[in-house]
């Protein structure tokens, strides 16, 4: 296929500009900005639990992506505008009787996040094939790199406006902002190239396929166990920072900022030392980094004991700077073109049962602090747990990718 002129370095840099406005919607619906603002609705421990983890839980609506017909790019379009353009209906919560305002953030938060859902698989593998395969780690590294900091300055913009405004109208400032960015973001979309695409829609038995591949069944084991240990506790930890720590959301802001820059520089590195040692390593190392050294720095913290808080900022871009880039790269690694969409609907599932079912030990959890009351905060025991389910899922890819690397060698030898 003869590519257009300037293509696909064209799309690629256009990707990197939708991906600045979309972040700032990704960042301001499901991170801090929505903590807060659930929390001033007044949100319970449990509802924590399922609001942090609703962008995984969604992702069970991704298998749909191989059922659609047509160009992947106008329905990535379609389906983002309108699950952003949804979440507009948030701003109208504090109208609301007060015993339906966390009930109606949950179901608008849901249903945004399954509308947007299926394009994780459209836009993936719309951008696999505009990135060649020895160029992605670097790309993306990039990509995510640049998106951090972004996201994050605007996180920092948003907790400046929260602190300066005051509560609600501080919030509908920024979500309302929010979703004009993420709406926004579409229009970029719509202007990068789109080649033809390989994929067809499967039938039952090409659709378990996947699981007939033992490697990627390893990798599927390893999603549901990593992301499911991190619904435990992930939801919890900026209600530690606020609530526990007593960090103001400028302060919140900040460390966002220092995770940010720090990712500028980590993310890149990350996905070059990917394109020498491959994604599988990548993957280990930075998911070691996320059990072992991030949820001890965020135990450690308090009021006025705020180090080991700002140190995990840190720490926490040298963790997610490899996992964000290297979880997406297995996945495309482990199809071939034409059955790439089918190999990431299963990721993204795997991704979704992890969410499902660490959002439902975290929000119980969670909710036993009001009966035992042997933690500072309700907000210890999950992220506590969370890390020993974290190493667990470490040590089970570590022993993955050793079985693996034995029988390439025993094959070989044969």
């Amino acid at each position: 296929m003869t590519l257009p002129a300037g293509e696909p370095r064209r799309s690629q840099n256009l990707a990197i500009w939708e991906g600045m406005l979309a972040i700032l919607f990704i960042n301001w619906s499901t991170g801090v900005v929505m903590t807060g603002y659930a929390l001033w609705l007044g949100a319970p421990p449990v509802a924590l639990a399922i609001l942090g983890a609703l962008p995984m839980v969604g992702q069970m609506a991704a298998p749909l992506a191989l059922f659609f017909r047509g160009s992947r790019k106008r329905l990535s379009a379609t389906l983002s505008a309108l699950g952003r353009g949804f979440f507009v209906l948030t701003l109208l919560l504090p109208l609301l009787p007060e015993p339906w305002r966390i009930p109606g953030l949950l179901v608008i938060a849901a249903l945004s996040q399954l509308i947007v859902a299926p394009v994780n698989v459209l836009w993936t593998s719309w951008m696999a094939d505009l990135v060649p395969e020895k160029q992605r780690g670097r790309y993306f590294g990039l990509r995510n790199g640049i998106l951090g900091l972004v996201g994050t300055l605007g996180n920092l913009v948003a907790g400046s406006l929260i602190d300066a405004l005051g509560k609600p109208w501080g919030f509908l400032l920024v979500l309302g902002i929010a979703v004009i960015a993420g709406v926004g973001a579409t229009f970029v979309l719509r202007r990068q190239f789109e080649p033809p695409s390989a994929s067809t829609s499967p039938r039952f038995a090409e659709f378990v396929q996947p699981l007939s591949d033992r490697r990627f069944r390893g990798f599927l084991g390893f999603v549901v166990l990593f992301l499911g240990a991190v619904s435990v506790g992930g939801p919890f930890v900026f209600p530690l920072f606020l609530e526990h720590a007593r960090m103001t959301f400028t302060q919140v802001g900040l460390w966002t900022v220092i995770a940010a820059t720090c990712g500028l520089v980590l993310s890149p590195l990350w996905g070059r030392l990917a394109d020498r040692i491959g994604h599988w390593q990548v993957l280990l190392l930075s998911s070691s980094v996320a059990a072992l050294v991030l949820p001890p720095l965020w135990l450690l913290g308090g009021p006025g004991q705020l180090q080991t808080i700002w140190a995990a900022a840190a720490f926490d871009a040298v963790a997610w700077g490899g996992i964000g880039t290297a979880l997406t790269n297995v996945a495309l690694q482990s199809a071939s073109p034409e059955k790439r969409n089918l190999y990431l609907a299963w990721y993204w599932m795997a991704f979704a049962v992890g969410g499902i079912l660490g959002s439902l030990l975290g929000g119980l959890l969670g909710s036993l602090h009001a009966q035992m009351k042997l933690f500072p905060s309700p907000y210890h025991l999950p992220i506590l747990v969370s890390m020993l389910l974290r190493v667990m899922a470490v040590y089970y890819l570590g022993w993955r990718i050793r079985r693996d690397r034995k029988r390439a060698v025993v094959a070989g030898g044969l």
